[in-house]
């Protein structure tokens, strides 16, 4: 039916014409280019909102955790509140994709901040008066994620409804541009600020973030989306699973993804300050690793306004590969320094990766749909990364930790080969018009 079942059969994508090259095509004016995305209204206030949510969610987790650890409460009591509020997200995510498919998207996120302000003041005030207790600090997470399930879906698509096809992945780079850079400071601003003043002042800090996000993205005009009537709420999720699985890079993707998470990722989160404690020189050497990652994460972004990238799932594919180096320099007990470029190298990825996996999904798939078939994508991608936080340690104890993470290494090698033997992978091409 579509340009985009075409493109997924021989290679050619929505803006494909006869002698088109493949791999990035650089080319003069592209940074101007770029900036005209920010000197667009629209996607300004976008960019702005995002960004500002995202300056007081980056220290939230620092807050939150020495809220409930100051409170009296245990590691497994810490652990049960930020698990609920992975769950909620779990359990409204394919509801906030239907809903960011019915009304306007920015609406969906408009609200999601302003109940994830709520939360977080209601929390805030909480710790200020004395009276936060597990259950009540368990609650709030959960609202927060279940807010969270209903922003993404809605934040996945909503750059389709603002820019044109040909500068998604200048969009989404920007977008991956304001989640890195807070990712760098955010933590360390977060510590200072919950030593000075107290968690509950950074809490009220993220608060307000999603007040100004609110108020920015309130100011954005999106065209309206024409549609049929209005269906039963099981006749849309099956459209949109329907169209999430009739691609077959899509949930092959998605199950890759679920997986990486639950072998790869899961283990190096777990297990990686274990060995910065043990052999690297403890606290430090894991922030000096994290801040490496948000670095790379930032790099990725800038190039990626730069370079037009034709064949991202192929780019995806190899730049995965960046993991095998962190986990095997890490069950080594290599020293810092190398372990720091690689953490670098693996940040460049996973910054490449989330910009270009969101712009392969924003021209391949219909934007009518493209809310739920992304609220499929999340929820298989959040799917195991519970399971495979609590397993890391056990499975360590039993096996060892080198062995874990080395065993990652392989899977992560194995992983990205065995996706290469996808013809979609290797034949779609996402050109820019000329």
């Amino acid at each position: 039916m579509a340009l985009e079942d075409r493109s997924a059969r021989d290679g050619q994508g929505q803006d494909g014409g006869p002698g088109a090259a493949t791999g990035a095509r650089p080319r003069r004016g592209q940074w101007r280019d770029a900036g005209e995305l920010l000197v667009d209204k629209r996607f300004r206030r976008f960019f702005l909102g995002y960004a500002t949510s995202l300056i007081g969610s980056s220290m939230a987790p620092v807050a939150m955790t020495f809220a409930v650890l100051d409170s009296g409460a245990s590691a497994t009591d810490l652990g049960l509140v930020f698990a609920s509020g992975v769950v909620s997200t779990i359990v409204f995510l394919v509801a906030g994709g239907v809903l960011a498919d019915r009304v306007p998207r920015r609406a969906v996120m408009v609200g999601a901040d302003l109940v994830s302000a709520t939360a977080q003041f209601v929390f805030a005030a909480l710790v200020f008066t004395g009276t936060a207790e597990l259950w009540s600090m368990a609650l709030l997470a959960a609202v927060r994620g279940g807010a969270s399930a209903f922003y993404q879906p809605a934040l996945a698509a909503m750059p389709a409804d603002l820019v044109a096809g040909d500068q998604l992945q200048r969009a989404n780079s920007f977008l991956a541009l304001a989640k890195a850079v807070p990712e760098v400071a955010g933590p360390a601003v977060a510590g200072v600020l919950v030593a000075v003043g107290g968690s509950g002042v950074v809490l009220v800090t993220d608060g307000a973030s999603y007040l100004v996000s609110a108020v920015f993205l309130a100011g954005v005009r999106v065209p309206s989306r024409t549609g049929g009537a209005r269906r039963r709420l099981l006749t849309d999720l099956r459209e949109g699973w329907t169209e999430f699985r009739s691609r077959r890079w899509l949930w092959v993707g998605v199950v890759q993804l679920a997986l990486w998470n639950l072998v790869v990722v899961a283990p190096f989160l777990v297990l990686g300050p274990v060995i910065a404690r043990s052999d690297l020189g403890g606290a430090s050497a894991w922030g000096a690793i994290a801040a490496a990652q948000g670095a790379g994460a930032v790099l990725a972004g800038v190039v990626l306004l730069r370079l037009h990238i034709r064949r991202t799932l192929l780019v995806i594919a190899f730049l995965q590969l960046a993991w095998v180096g962190v986990l095997v320099l890490l069950a080594s007990r290599a020293p810092l320094s190398l372990i720091v470029a690689a953490a670098f190298a693996v940040g460049f990825s996973t910054g490449a990766f989330n910009a270009l996996w969101r712009t392969t999904e924003q021209r391949l798939v219909p934007q009518a749909v493209l809310s739920r078939v992304s609220a499929y994508e999340l929820l298989g991608a959040y799917a195991l990364g519970p399971v495979g936080l609590a397993l890391a340690g056990p499975v360590s104890e039993a096996v060892g930790i080198a062995t874990l993470l080395l065993a990652a290494a392989g899977w992560q090698v194995l992983s990205s080969a065995a996706i290469l033997l996808l013809p979609e992978v290797r034949s779609i091409r996402l050109e820019r018009a000329s």
